[in-house]
């Protein structure tokens, strides 16, 4: 029997069409994973069935009868329920706070009956072998226990179909396995499960059966035993693509220090301390790599170290030169290429055309600009020149690059910052939302870059990124290193227990 049924379900925003008469058949007490590349139209098709979205057109059909999804109500409902890449919780509530809320339960005269719930919640909590505790507040327990408290949110309103976001994009390795344990023990008490990723290794781990959608379009429909990583690659991209980066040069440049960071310290917005005392450096022909769960004071030291926010303690020296708290500009003067960790918010911009955006960040250079006029023959010349080298793919060479794909944005990105020739390149999520044929392209570009003798800190939130990139590993937790690792001599268990702040002592003892 299946569960939810698709006909013909499109929906278009304006002239674009995000979901093109997609039929879906998901199975009754099984996983479904939905991959697909960057902008493929997953998303898109599951707020549809949680009810944030309604259809252009076509059908939706749950146990074989059609339903209208009006909102997430209604589709609670009809059974189905939805955990978010970007979790819907409270931070200064409990545990149980963030289950119950908006189904409290009350006494008489209206009052909420704290003890009742804090019972239906260790309940549930028992019932489904969940390790949390209800009275914790939820900005006291880690991402991972988070994303139990918005699946236990679903399961208390008697969800019989759970769809989860990317639901590893922000945990341990040792969080995303019990992750994968908690969904097949879901299973086992008859859920049904429909999980979107890109990460393939999982989609054979976990699931029983795969959809491929490409622009905005199902390509592939099978069980995951008749498939592999390199079948489903293939049908997201359009061509064969190597999943693991070939990186042969393992070993510790003798090109001495280019790159020295000592005890920076900063402060956010709120006044909080966000970054402790991080020291490290970085030699001529290294990458060195900065691991550690999304929100442990990565993308302040990336600021910091670009130029977008000052540190309040410690200083950074580059090739000899005190170059602490200078604007972006400034350090792309002195051999610094910087990609942000948003392109569009930082990197690009979306209305400029791709000739303009090619010399962003460099536009002030004599060749670029003399007497407040643009060279356009130069910035041509240098937009054609990055578009061959890096195969970026464009319909309009005068066109915006608002109208080109996350791929090939991203590219834009890389092209301009390696083109200009910097000694050392910062590197932040280099491809965080780009399809998988454009990841094997940053991938070499990178390689090739440090090959020639230059210096990469590259931060990811992809720990399989960072593995196979980098020559050295340091791992933040609540704004500290915890530990620095050869990605050739430990594997991801260790550097997941350096993300969670266990640190080589405390894991012996």
């Amino acid at each position: 029997m299946y569960m939810i049924q698709t006909v013909g379900l499109t929906k278009r925003f304006g002239s674009f069409t995000a979901n093109d008469h997609i039929d879906l058949a998901i199975p009754e007490k099984e996983i479904t994973c939905i991959v697909g590349e960057n902008g493929a139209g997953k998303t898109t098709l599951m707020n549809m069935l949680y009810g944030l979205l309604e259809p252009t057109e076509g059908e939706i059909r749950i146990r074989g009868s059609q339903v209208k999804l009006r909102s997430p109500i209604d589709a609670i409902a009809n059974g189905i329920g939805m955990v978010h890449q970007h979790f819907k919780l409270v931070p200064s509530l409990s545990v149980y706070e963030n289950i119950l809320l908006g189904a409290e339960i009350t006494k008489k005269g209206g009052l909420i009956d704290r003890k009742e719930e804090i019972r239906k919640v260790e309940e549930l909590i028992h019932n489904y072998h969940f390790e949390l505790n209800p009275l914790d507040k939820v900005e006291d327990i880690s991402v991972g226990s988070r994303q139990r408290v918005e699946i236990l949110k679903m399961l208390y309103r008697n969800v019989d179909i759970l769809i989860l976001d990317e639901p590893t994009a922000v945990l341990t390795p040792q969080e995303a396995n019990d992750l994968i344990d908690r969904l097949k023990d879901l299973k086992e008490k008859g859920k049904t499960i429909i999980v979107i990723t890109h990460k393939l290794r999982e989609v054979m781990e976990v699931s029983d059966s795969v959809v491929v959608i490409k622009r905005g379009k199902v390509v592939g429909s099978m069980r995951t035993k008749d498939t592999s990583e390199q079948e489903l690659a293939q049908m997201m991209v359009g061509r064969d693509v190597m999943l693991t980066v070939e990186n042969d040069r393992r070993k510790v440049s003798d090109g001495g220090v280019i790159y020295q960071a000592e005890n920076l310290t900063t402060i956010n917005s709120f006044g909080k301390e966000c970054l402790k005392n991080v020291s490290f450096q970085v030699a001529r022909g290294e990458i060195l790599g900065i691991a550690g769960v999304e929100g442990n004071g990565q993308s302040e030291l990336v600021k910091i170290i670009s130029g977008l926010m000052e540190a309040t303690a410690g200083r950074v020296m580059f090739d000899g030169e005190d170059v602490t708290n200078i604007w972006p500009d400034k350090l792309r003067q002195k051999g610094i290429g910087i990609i942000p960790e948003d392109r569009f918010a930082q990197g690009l911009c979306r209305t400029m055309t791709l000739t303009e955006n090619a010399v962003a960040g460099y536009h002030t250079q004599k060749e670029v600009c003399r007497g407040g006029l643009m060279n356009t023959k130069v910035m041509r010349q240098r937009r054609d020149s990055q578009i061959e080298r890096f195969d970026i793919r464009v319909g309009d060479l005068e066109g915006t690059v608002g109208a080109l794909s996350g791929g090939n944005a991203q590219k834009i990105i890389v092209a301009r910052e390696l083109s200009a020739g910097p000694k050392l390149l910062i590197a932040c999520q280099p491809t965080r939302g780009i399809d998988i044929g454009s990841i094997e392209s940053i991938h070499r570009q990178l390689l090739e870059y440090r090959n020639q003798g230059n210096a990469v800190i590259l931060i990811s939130s992809e720990l399989p990124e960072i593995m196979s990139l980098s020559d050295r590993v340091i791992v933040l937790y609540k704004g500290e290193v915890t530990g620095e690792v050869d990605p050739t001599k430990t594997d991801m268990m260790q550097i997941g227990l350096l993300m969670a702040g266990i640190t080589d002592k405390e894991a012996a003892q």
